[in-house]
C-alpha cells in the first residue's frame, strides 16, 4: 500500500473520529433522541425546559467522564444530609458546592467563562433569572476576574425560571444568570451547584 493511500486512509479515520464529538450537523431530532434516552431525564429531579439541548449533549460528549461523575453525584446523594461545603468530583476541575442561604429581594447578574453550571435546589425554592451574555450591552458591575471565573452585571431583559426541588437548570457561559431571588417571600434554602469545565471541540 503506498504512501498516499496510506494518508489518506489516516485522515479519513481522524475526521470520522472527530466528527463524532461534532454535534453542530446533528438535526434537532437527534439531539433531541440522545437526550431523552440519557440518564439525565432518569433523575427523581428534571431537567428544566430551558436547558440549551443542544449544547448540552455536545458537552456530555465532549467530556464524558466528568458529566457522568456529575450525574452519578446528582442521583446517588442525599443533599439534605451531607455536610455544606466543596466536594470534587472529577480531576479536570468538576466540582459541586453545597450550600445554604436565604433567598434575596435584589442582586446582580453573573457570568462565566471556564464553568458550566448544574443548579439545583434540595430544599425550597427560588427564581433564577437569565438573560444573554452581551458584552456590548449588559450593565457591567464588577470586570470578569480570571482566578474566581465570575464577573457582574445588570440588565433589566431577562427571563424568570423556578428553580425547586422538582428540577435543574443547566447554565452555560452565554447565560447570564441572577440566582437565589425570592420567589413569595425569603426563605432558606439548600442548593446544589455543580461546575464543570467548559471544553471545545
Amino acid at each position: 500500500m503506498n504512501k498516499t493511500i496510506i494518508y489518506f486512509l489516516l485522515m479519513s479515520l481522524l475526521i470520522s473520529c472527530n466528527k463524532k464529538n461534532d454535534v453542530s450537523n446533528w438535526s434537532d431530532s437527534q439531539i433531541n433522541d440522545w437526550f431523552n434516552q440519557s440518564g439525565w431525564v432518569q433523575l427523581t429531579m428534571k431537567p428544566d425546559s430551558s436547558i440549551n439541548k443542544r449544547l448540552f449533549v455536545e458537552q456530555n460528549i465532549l467530556n464524558p467522564t466528568s458529566w457522568e461523575a456529575a450525574l452519578k453525584f446528582l442521583k446517588e446523594s442525599d443533599f439534605n444530609s451531607m455536610e455544606l461545603g466543596r466536594y470534587e468530583l472529577a480531576d479536570d476541575g468538576t466540582y459541586a458546592n453545597i450550600e445554604e442561604y436565604a433567598t434575596k429581594d435584589t442582586a446582580h447578574f453573573e457570568a462565566h467563562k471556564k464553568f458550566i453550571d448544574i443548579q439545583y435546589l434540595a430544599k425550597g425554592k427560588e427564581y433564577v433569572y437569565v438573560t444573554p451574555v452581551d458584552h456590548e450591552k449588559n450593565k457591567e458591575v464588577t470586570p470578569y476576574h480570571e482566578t474566581k471565573d465570575i464577573a457582574f452585571f445588570d440588565e433589566d431583559n431577562y427571563t424568570k425560571h423556578l428553580l425547586s426541588t422538582g428540577n435543574f437548570l443547566v447554565l452555560f457561559p452565554s447565560e447570564g444568570h441572577k440566582p437565589c431571588m425570592k420567589v413569595d417571600s425569603n426563605e432558606v434554602v439548600r442548593k446544589v451547584v455543580v461546575k464543570i469545565p467548559v471544553k471545545i471541540n
